[in-house]
């Protein structure tokens, strides 16, 4: 299926005026007392992500007293929302978290810097693997580096699985034996307060549609964008899990009206679910929320030809705007937070488990802590051979398909005011405007 896109998300617009600044920077300098320069960089995440990131940065500002470094964050959906507005004016941060699935994006609009310049001459990337590091690359240009890698997971806690006297899957589990374990734990959470269910709706995230397709022996998208699933394959994942939404009374599965009550925590990180789905590097922010160490990982549930086919990908990246006005000094802060030691050991496994081999063999860690429980983790997959597939190829556009599915269909859908056929048709006929090919 061959779409072309015929929508604008606020990035296309922004191509004429990002290339038409190359004089005036995100940063600027801070008026002439010895040439300071003053740096922007933003990301996404937990406030747990920002203050590991603030203490990196202090240890960055020492170390390089002629550099400032102002910073912001935000929660995922609102940072993209924000780097769309900068791109349209041209301002884009001069060092900016980057997600695999917006790379093409920004940087087929020529609003990435090219990095190539510093690749091994400012930024050492020759202790990246370089599967991780072909993932920045496009067009011929560097224009972002790996933090580290990270793959699926079922995030656990044990003592609320405890409390509930339910029994976890053992670890090679199926599909079936997940929703056995969710209307299991849902029905002995029924008489709590608050109630506890088994899980949320799965189905609802995007990148678990990926994995069942891969798991399908399907690769949902092409090198040049076009999808290689149907309408019946969404279809077909999303009714999989009807079974549970029939089940304990219709409420087996978290409601979205009580993760809105709870927001900005989920049911999860409430104690109000035993388990739910992620990435293996959100263990941190989860612990934080939750205010417990005690959660444990578990691989995702094998497909139906007894394989689990999971796929590990770069956590995020850092890349830079191409309007700054300070590549080298941005250049430093990229380095710094990719390669050195001790910002990596505040920063531990929060941004995927170390793309820099040298500074995960420097990662000391405490016996039991969450940084060893995720390394241990993803080898274990390894070593499984659970691994068994490439990550799934992220295709212009791919972000706004995400956004659709999770931010506007998927809620819809929860709160009963669409069918599954209405959802598929609303998406597919959404990705029309959204998906560029080539």
């Amino acid at each position: 299926m061959s779409i072309r896109k015929t929508a604008t998300s606020g990035i296309a617009l922004a191509l004429a005026g990002s290339l038409a600044l190359t004089a005036c920077g995100s940063g600027g300098d801070d008026g002439g007392d010895g040439g300071n320069v003053t740096l922007n960089f933003t990301w996404w995440g937990s406030d747990e992500r920002s203050e590991r990131y603030e203490a990196a940065i202090d240890l960055f500002e020492e170390a390089n007293p002629g550099i400032t470094v102002q910073t912001s964050f935000a929660e995922f959906q609102d940072y993209w929302t924000q780097r769309s507005t900068d791109a349209t004016s041209g301002e884009l941060p001069d060092v900016l978290q980057m997600d695999v699935s917006r790379l093409l994006e920004y940087a087929n609009n020529g609003l990435l810097y090219d990095l190539t310049e510093f690749e091994g001459n400012g930024i050492d990337t020759s202790t990246i693997d370089e599967g991780l590091l072909e993932s920045g690359r496009t067009n011929e240009q560097l224009v972002a580096i790996p933090t580290g890698s990270n793959t699926l997971a079922l995030m656990v806690n044990p003592d609320l699985v405890e409390e509930l006297g339910v029994e976890l899957p053992d670890w090679d589990y199926t599909w079936e034996e997940y929703q056995d374990f969710v209307v299991a734990a849902s029905e002995a959470g029924a008489d709590r307060d608050p109630r506890v269910y088994g899980g949320g709706d799965y189905t609802m995230t995007w990148w678990f549609f990926m994995q069942y397709l891969v798991q399908q022996g399907i690769e949902p998208f092409s090198e040049t964008g076009e999808m290689n699933f149907t309408e019946d394959d969404m279809r077909d994942f999303i009714s999989s899990a009807d079974p549970v939404r029939e089940a304990a009374g219709g409420d087996a599965f978290f409601p979205l009206e009580r993760g809105e009550q709870l927001l900005p925590k989920g049911g999860f990180t409430s104690g109000e679910a035993p388990v739910e789905f992620h990435w293996d590097n959100f263990i941190s922010g989860y612990s934080n929320d939750l205010g417990s160490d005690n959660i444990q990982l578990m691989p995702m549930p094998t497909g139906a030809d007894g394989q689990k086919h999971m796929f590990f990908k770069p956590t995020m990246q850092l890349a830079m705007g191409a309007n700054t006005a300070h590549p080298e000094e941005a250049a430093a802060l990229i380095d710094f937070l990719i390669n050195d030691p001790e910002a990596g050991q505040i920063i531990g496994t929060d941004l995927g488990v170390p793309s820099s081999q040298t500074r995960l063999e420097a990662l000391e860690v405490e016996e039991g802590s969450l940084d060893q429980r995720v390394i241990e983790y993803e080898q274990r997959v390894r070593d499984e051979g659970y691994a068994t597939a490439t990550v799934p190829f992220q295709p212009e556009g791919f972000g706004a398909l995400e956004t659709e599915y999770v931010e506007v269909l998927s809620q819809e859908f929860q709160y009963g005011q669409i069918s599954v056929d209405e959802f598929v048709e609303r998406w597919f006929s959404e990705a029309s405007n959204l998906l560029v090919t080539s």
